[in-house]
């Protein structure tokens, strides 16, 4: 009974643990202060050197990542995934999902690879089982000059 209590114990401890995940949807703000506290964060927010935009990168419950990239306004224009399965499209993807599915709906790249290109939405998605990644952006959120290969 006691062992129980310890192993159950460490369960919770270690779902405390567990990394948070995304923090904004794509078109939405990033929330201020996502990173502060004084032991080191689940979620690494970093500027990008010489860019108009910084990354916020967290790691989801089933162990994604998922980084979100916002521009000096701090609205994410793309999202970044990479795991073993899809992520919550609904949840990164939030008002632009409709177009995700829509994407899904047409997609010619094939069986495992998704290219779609929406009116005010692009995903670029690939995978198989146990290594899915891909990235979806909003062409007209984008800061200015960036090359969209420099997010991949």
């Amino acid at each position: 009974m006691e062992i129980s209590r310890i192993v159950g114990g460490a369960l919770l401890l270690g779902l405390g643990l567990l990394p948070a995940a995304a923090l904004a949807t794509l078109g939405q703000a990033l929330p201020p202060g996502a990173v502060a506290g004084n032991s080191p964060p689940p979620l690494a927010l970093r500027a990008v050197p010489q860019a108009a935009y910084s990354v916020a990168q967290s790691q989801d419950p089933a162990g994604r990542r998922i980084r979100e990239f916002a521009g000096a306004d701090g609205i994410v224009f793309a999202v970044a995934w990479q795991g073993a399965s899809l992520p919550d499209m609904r949840q990164l993807l939030g008002d632009y999902f409709p177009a995700y599915v829509s994407s899904q709906q047409s997609n010619r790249a094939g069986l495992n690879r998704l290219d779609g290109h929406r009116p005010g939405l692009v995903v670029i998605s690939a995978g198989r089982t146990r290594a899915f990644h891909g990235l979806a952006y909003v062409p007209a959120l984008l800061p200015a000059g960036l090359d969209i290969e420099q997010l991949k």
